[in-house]
């Protein structure tokens, strides 16, 4: 009879040894598995994202041959991006110093013209929407944004009105900056060279309520 125990004891340490490396194994896997899809989806990789300074670039957005993270990245985002294969479209999250955009501080949009013929700057909130305003003010885009003769432009953005290139942040919270550089049709090799070249804005924080 003890020996009936005993056998069976040492077949229970055995049955839940092994239920326990199973468990322990498949937690692993999917734990794994679904925190590396995420960040595939949401950061991407060198192969995917192409990055200067505070600005990010996924390099293969709206094209017929873009992998599966780059498509769901803008599904999960809601955006419809435009093709990398025309235009190169950046978005920063962050200043120039790695600290997150927000509302509750004001900050500057500083660069040069850039070769492109037609070219954006628009910000949005946390969530990617516009940010409402009295003044309907969104975006400036080459056409509309006030440029020095040498080049050098300054977009603010700020709760309060400001002189010159003003873009309203209200108290929408988090904030993105979208930077879109259109050069029409041209070839990916080309659009790949351009990106690799390309001098984007510094995102200077001036102060903080």
């Amino acid at each position: 009879m003890h020996f009936q125990i005993y056998k069976l004891k040492q077949f229970l340490r055995r049955f839940f040894r092994i239920l326990s490396d199973w468990a322990i194994f498949i937690g692993v896997v999917l734990i794994g598995g679904i925190g590396s899809h995420w960040y595939m989806v949401h950061a991407g990789s060198v192969f995917s994202v192409h990055h200067i300074g505070p600005w990010e670039s996924w390099t293969n957005a709206a094209r017929h041959d873009s992998d599966p993270y780059t498509r769901a990245h803008f599904a999960r985002l809601g955006m419809l991006p435009m093709s990398s294969s025309i235009s190169r479209t950046y978005v920063a999250r962050e200043d120039s110093d790695g600290a997150d955009l927000y509302s509750s501080c004001d900050y500057t949009i500083e660069g040069h013209d850039f070769a492109a013929p037609w070219w954006s700057i628009t910000v949005f909130d946390g969530d990617g929407a516009v940010i409402p305003n009295p003044a309907g003010r969104y975006a400036f885009s080459r056409d509309t944004v006030a440029i020095e003769p040498n080049g050098h432009f300054v977009v603010s953005l700020a709760r309060d009105a400001r002189p010159g290139n003003w873009l309203p942040t209200g108290g929408a919270g988090r904030l993105s900056i979208m930077l879109v550089l259109q050069d029409g049709n041209i070839s990916i090799a080309e659009n790949q060279r351009r990106a690799e070249d390309e001098a984007l804005p510094s995102i200077t924080k001036v102060k903080c309520r």
